[in-house]
């Protein structure tokens, strides 16, 4: 099958209403400039505007070597956010999966089969092999950042950019933002392996040493990018169509595996480093994350979190307390929990944002999993 992108292109530039789409961000900066205090929550919506072409899928194993497919691939998406009449901002990044930043270890990049429709993943090094990695960093030696994947994160996004000549409101409104860069724990639990949980134990020091080199290239890699892109700043950060103040998102789903003291120990100082470098920014995690929440508060410049499933997490015990009575806001929130604080009238203090979460395998549940009476 060939796409000709071209012709995806032009659909969504003839869709776009750009007095709707200049109203959307305008209200997209009041809500993380934190101007929505005369509501609970912010619920942004379009009018739907559906396309007359079919826009049939294509897989991730198409898209890796080809920048016209990694795009459309986007595409996919902003064409259902306009046919349903969503309020996520459009947006694309250059997406190579979770092994970005670990294949600059030089991790293999591992091609699932092309039916599994995924993105390819990283597989672990040796601990000889991170032991002598941290040795060279400690003499001076460095990851490349421009290594592995991360060269070709930057071709993609320049692609991008060329596709985009021609198609005014396309450029203005649909946002390129920055590749999956994970987190600390993500990256080194991919770079060392499973072992990594029982290594904390039997190899403190070592971890901990290495944990400081990742963080290092996170920051190098993520300094490149925005040097590559400039409009890709750190007073405000687009991600998956939504919108947080300061410059990075620290994606902590391997995070959730580990207890608050651990995070403490062994990862809040890195995620501190990340965000003083970027100033501040979001994290993100899927799954049951609320025992780390306290600590997440006390990170300096943390200024949103998105969540995937707060049916997991003690909202009104922990995760609120933490979030939006301290500053914080939650982007992302799925309508079944907002859905329910309205139920219980628990006021969100237009610190919380209504829609798509970043756990893009989900999808959301039309009822709320903890019942429709919780």
């Amino acid at each position: 099958m060939e796409i000709n992108v071209h012709q995806y292109l032009e659909d969504l530039e003839n869709r776009l209403d750009e007095a709707q789409e200049e109203q959307l961000l305008a209200d997209y900066y009041r809500f993380v400039r934190r101007e929505m205090n005369d509501r609970s929550y912010f619920k942004p919506s379009r009018k739907p505007a559906p396309s007359s072409l079919e826009w049939p899928d294509v897989l991730y194993n198409d898209t890796i070597d080809n920048y016209d497919y990694m795009l459309y691939k986007q595409l996919i998406r902003c064409n259902d956010i306009l046919t349903e009449g969503k309020g996520e901002l459009l947006s694309a990044r250059a997406s190579f999966g979770t092994g970005l930043i670990p294949s600059m270890f030089g991790c293999e990049i591992k091609m699932l089969p092309a039916e599994q429709n995924s993105l390819p993943g990283p597989l672990h090094l040796e601990w000889d092999d991170v032991i002598r990695i941290t040795e060279d960093f400690q003499n001076g030696i460095k990851p490349d950042v421009r290594s592995g994947l991360g060269q070709k994160s930057i071709d993609a996004g320049h692609h991008f950019e060329k596709l985009l000549e021609g198609y005014p409101k396309l450029k203005k409104y649909m946002h390129i933002y920055q590749p999956d860069t994970q987190g600390p724990c993500s990256i080194s639990e991919a770079i060392v392996g499973s072992e990594f949980y029982t290594l904390v134990y039997e190899e403190e020091d070592a971890i901990l040493d290495f944990i400081d080199v990742v963080t290092d290239t996170f920051i190098r890699y993520l300094q490149m990018y925005k040097e590559e892109f400039p409009y890709c700043g750190n007073d405000f950060a687009f991600d998956y169509g939504l919108i947080y103040r300061g410059g990075v998102m620290i994606r902590e789903d391997s995070t959730c595996n580990i207890s608050a003291n651990m995070y403490e120990d062994f990862f809040q100082e890195a995620d501190q480093k990340i965000l003083n470098a970027f100033g501040g920014g979001a994290v993100h995690f899927c799954g049951h994350g609320d025992h780390l929440m306290k600590a997440f508060a006390e990170l300096d410049g943390l200024s949103a979190v998105n969540m995937s499933q707060p049916d997991m997490n003690k909202m009104d015990e922990v995760i609120y307390p933490n979030t939006v009575e301290k500053d914080i806001q939650i982007i992302g929130m799925p309508r079944f929990e907002v859905r329910r604080t309205d139920r219980h009238d628990i006021d969100l203090k237009g610190m919380v944002h209504v829609g798509v979460c970043v756990a893009a395998w989900m999808g959301e549940p039309e009822t709320d999993p903890r019942g429709e009476d919780c």
